[in-house]
């Protein structure tokens, strides 16, 4: 079974999440003011939180799948 890769507006709200979280916890070495400072200066940062959130997402996707199978 194929499943619907999640939208970009999903990926974004994730993302911002996964943001916030990362501030929270201190995972970044600087501290940085928003998520928009961060992707403007981390391009690659923000190409691996959308990957993470992406995967993360797709997974929650095939879990709810699974479950309303049973």
């Amino acid at each position: 079974m194929q499943y619907l890769a999640p939208s970009p507006a999903e990926i974004e709200a994730a993302v911002r999440v996964l943001f916030e979280e990362a501030c929270f916890y201190r995972w970044f070495p600087i501290a940085t003011d928003s998520y928009e400072a961060f992707a403007a200066s981390d391009p690659i940062g923000v190409a691996e939180l959308r990957g993470i959130a992406e995967r993360m997402l797709m997974a929650a996707s095939q879990a709810g799948s699974r479950a309303r199978r049973v």
